[in-house]
């Protein structure tokens, strides 16, 4: 089981705000909210199972992208994926903040191999050159990478979390927002462009928060009233974002990974 993610708060200038509301069990709400109505809902298990049924453009030699929000030439939240085992990006520039999950597979470049479940986020200036990669990674970019700045490329540091981390929710700060709810956010370079929060709700009260994606992590999650599992996300048509409600649904715990633009 993967341990779980998100978030509240104002980072890198952006809103990403969370709060705590009385209207109710989360599974009373019977129909898809003007929220889920301008997302897209993935389940990532079977966008890994079945890549075929999605519009994939092709990104580099053998390696594909699905854009979810925005465009390719702009920010956006995107899934990667690597056709064969050894896939690999060359050395592009981030201006501003790059977040990255991966779904399943494996990710490489100089500051190490992240594995199935890893989150890490890499600050405005940075830069990398990928390698020996295989899988489906899920991307926000506050920048799209760019291949021809590479000379601004400069030293840093990646901030990394493993999900699957049993001991994850005791290891960071969770800061209780509300009854039920616990939040760690993610310390981005306000410069940046990108706010992450993980976020760790045992309430079947719902709880707000504003995202361009919300990923369930580990158990049960409802989002808007609808019920989601493990390696379910929705996703803001719109890089603007989305205000969601996020509970837990049916008595179980819920961790889930919160990502802004």
């Amino acid at each position: 089981m993967k341990s779980l993610l998100a978030w509240c708060g104002v980072m890198c200038g952006l809103l990403l705000t969370g709060c705590g509301s009385d209207d109710g069990d989360a599974n009373e709400t019977p129909m898809p909210s003007a929220a889920l109505e301008a997302s897209t809902v993935l389940d990532l298990t079977e966008v890994k199972t079945n890549p075929d049924d999605y519009e994939w453009f092709d990104f580099r030699p053998n390696v594909q992208k699905l854009i979810l929000a925005g465009t390719a030439e702009s920010k956006h939240v995107a899934i990667l994926w690597y056709t064969v085992e050894d896939g690999a990006v060359g050395l592009h520039y981030h201006a501003q903040t790059e977040s990255v999950y991966v779904i399943d597979g494996t990710q490489t470049d100089a500051k190490g191999v992240y594995q199935t479940g890893s989150a890490y986020f890499n600050p405005p200036g940075s830069g990398h050159e990928i390698s020996d990669s295989s899988g489906f990674f899920l991307l926000s970019y506050a920048a799209p990478p760019d291949f021809m700045a590479t000379d601004m490329i400069q030293e840093y540091t990646p901030i990394r979390l493993d999900t699957e981390d049993p001991s994850l929710i005791e290891d960071y700060p969770f800061d209780e927002q509300a009854t039920g709810v616990g939040v760690f956010t993610v310390p981005l370079d306000d410069s940046g462009g990108l706010a992450a929060q993980l976020l760790h709700v045992t309430s079947s009260k719902s709880y707000e928060l504003e995202a361009n994606y919300v990923l369930v992590l580990e158990g049960s999650c409802t989002i808007e009233g609808q019920t989601f599992g493990e390696d379910g996300v929705v996703v803001a048509k719109s890089v603007d974002g989305e205000r969601y409600k996020v509970a837990a649904a049916g008595g179980e715990e819920c961790l889930a990974m919160a990502v802004a633009l």
